[in-house]
């Protein structure tokens, strides 16, 4: 019985809103800038344009201090809200108008119906990815390319702040992964000076 309740408890924290679905849909059709709060603690939202969203995960472009600065992939069932920040005549979507990168598009086709897929494209698009595992450790990533995908878990070789390869792979398990981001001047940095690893 209480396995059953487990059971339940679980199916209750990764089902998808309905509602969160239907805005996230709105927000991809008119490319509103929104800010995205999810039922992570300690956990801040984040502000951009949501490219696409499935029942697995959330495509978003992040946009701070009026530019774009990479993608996040955050895991559907985990949004709460999806708040309207400005329509087109606000400033952060004039400047990037202007810029010619609104409507925002992404580089490559990346797939959102499961993690293995995501992680595959994003890895062999992006060269580095970042790993959230927020539930666990709210303030920390890790860096890295992927080496190898197993259907539950991946394997990333990190590169450390200052852009040096690890000697041995970190396993990371795709349960625990709650958001990955890819292609942001920090990832794209590190890819740059870290050069291939061996």
């Amino acid at each position: 019985m209480a396995k059953a309740r487990e059971v339940k408890k679980a199916e209750r924290e990764t089902a998808v809103d309905d509602g969160v679905l239907r805005r996230l849909d709105k927000a991809v059709t008119t490319g509103r800038l929104v800010r995205v709060h999810r039922s992570i603690p300690q956990v801040e939202w984040i502000e951009g344009f949501v490219i696409g969203a499935s029942a697995e995960w959330t495509l978003m472009a992040r946009c701070s201090d009026i530019q774009l600065d990479g993608w996040s992939a955050l895991r559907t069932a985990d949004i709460t809200k999806v708040r309207r920040q400005g329509d087109e005549t606000c400033l952060a979507i004039r400047a990037l108008r202007r810029r010619g990168q609104w409507p925002v598009r992404v580089p490559a086709a990346i797939p959102l119906e499961e993690s293995t897929a995501l992680l595959k494209t994003a890895g062999s698009e992006f060269g580095l990815i970042s790993v959230h595992r927020e539930r666990q450790v709210p303030d920390a990533c890790w860096i890295g390319a992927v080496t190898r995908l197993r259907t539950r878990s991946v394997r990333l070789r990190e590169v450390d702040t200052g852009a040096r390869w690890h000697a041995d792979d970190t396993t990371f398990r795709f349960g625990d992964i709650t958001r990955v981001d890819f292609g942001g001047r920090y990832e794209m940095t590190l890819r740059e000076f870290a050069g291939p690893y061996n």
